[in-house]
């Protein structure tokens, strides 16, 4: 691989890591809280924890678009890990933007649902 593609390649890592990270930590929140596997995790622990949560949002107790939140960010870091996967045996620097795009979705859906939790959790300081 040539610097660039070590370097995408090594920034896509961290992110997918970062919020798998994310994802952990809002999960332990919900309203049924979720424990998915933390540390040094590999992603063959990690994906099929996310799979399991996609399999039980709509057991959740929540309004229909926090639902859907999760369900998003779940699914979107799964998309943006198989193409990661995909980029380590067939590069193309299109799939890495593909990966990070994938990847601010699930950020994007995750902080929907971190503020949803927080005013569950702080009802006062709602407007």
């Amino acid at each position: 691989m040539s610097d660039y593609q070590d370097e995408q390649m090594g920034d896509i890592a961290r992110m997918l890591g970062q919020s798998y990270a994310a994802l952990a930590t809002v999960c332990l929140n919900l309203p049924v809280p979720v424990t998915l596997p933390t540390g040094a995790v590999s992603s063959e622990d990690a994906a099929p924890a996310v799979r399991r949560v996609v399999e039980i949002v709509k057991e959740m107790p929540m309004p229909e678009r926090t639902q859907a939140d999760l369900f998003s960010a779940c699914v979107y870091w799964l998309g943006a890990l198989d193409i990661y996967s995909i980029m380590a045996s067939e590069y193309h620097p299109v799939r890495g933007h593909s990966a990070v795009a994938n990847i601010l979705a699930a950020e994007s859906a995750l902080q929907d649902l971190a503020e949803w939790l927080y005013g569950q959790q702080h009802p006062d300081e709602q407007q």
